[in-house]
Formats: structure tokens, C-alpha cells, sequence
């Protein structure tokens, strides 16, 4: 609910219920599962604006027809850059140490459909620090295999 009040030439809005949602900012990748009529997609997102640290979530999806692909192995890799001068970062979950400014997080699954990542980045050096979330997956079914790639930044 939004209520507006005037005071003096004044407006001020106040807002009373549930605040909604961040924008995000997101990139998706597909590329097809030979042989399957499967499709493989990745995603990244991220929060679009932050004062101090930034949301963000990665996933690999193995879809057909619009629904849930059951593969052999799926794995989503998520690479979080922190750009700008004298730039550095830090990630939770913590993940693999690229450079420092650089984190990978990854993880696989088996006998499913999808592998999703989610942390917050916590960037560090210069005013003008901007974030890049990537999301790097694949997926393996009855000796085929496939891999898509997709950025997500501010």
C-alpha cells in the first residue's frame, strides 16, 4: 500500500507492506543435448544494484519440450569477477581462488536434471567496482554430451 503525505510543499511516500523484489540482471545459454531432443540451458543472475555486497545464482538445466530432462551428470560452474581499480573480492560461499578479484564455485549432480549455485559477493577497492556473474555448465546423457555458457553484469 502506498500513501502519500504532504507537508509544507513537502511530499513524502511511505510504503507499508511487503517491499518488492530487486531487479536483477541475467543472461541465459542453450545449446542442444545431441541425440535426446534435449536442450541444455544456463543462467546467471545478480543483483542489479548494492552498497555493499551483491546477491547472485548460477544454474544448468537439462529441458525438453519444456520440462524436466533427467541426465546422466549435470554440473553448473559460477565465476564471480570483481572489476574496477585495485578490485578484490570475496564470496560466500567461499569457493576456489581464481585471482583477487576472481572466485569459481562449482558443483555437480547425478541422475537429475539440474545443478544450481547461490552465494553473495562481496566486493572491495574503488568506488567504481562493478560485478560479473558467469555461468559455465554441461551436461551428459548415454555418451553425449553438451555445454553452454552465460554472463550476467553490471
Amino acid at each position: 500500500m502506498k500513501r502519500t503525505l504532504l507537508t509544507s510543499g513537502l511530499v513524502v511516500v511511505l510504503l507499508t507492506g511487503t517491499a518488492a523484489p530487486a531487479t536483477a540482471l541475467s543472461d541465459t545459454g542453450s545449446t542442444p543435448l545431441p541425440g535426446t531432443g534435449a536442450t541444455v540451458q544456463v543462467n546467471a543472475w545478480q543483483c542489479n544494484a548494492y552498497a555493499d555486497k551483491c546477491s547472485f545464482k548460477t544454474s544448468t538445466k537439462a529441458m525438453k519440450g519444456g520440462a524436466k530432462y533427467k541426465v546422466s551428470k549435470i554440473t553448473n560452474v559460477a565465476t564471480v569477477k570483481a572489476s574496477g581499480w585495485q578490485a578484490t573480492l570475496s564470496l560466500s560461499p567461499s569457493g576456489t581462488y581464481v585471482s583477487e578479484n576472481t572466485r569459481q564455485v562449482s558443483w555437480t549432480n547425478e541422475n537429475t536434471w539440474i545443478a544450481d549455485i547461490s552465494g553473495i559477493a562481496d566486493p572491495g577497492g574503488s568506488l567504481n567496482t562493478s560485478i560479473i556473474t558467469c555461468s559455465d555448465g554441461g551436461a551428459f546423457k548415454s555418451g553425449v554430451k553438451a555445454f553452454a555458457s552465460a554472463c550476467a553484469n553490471d
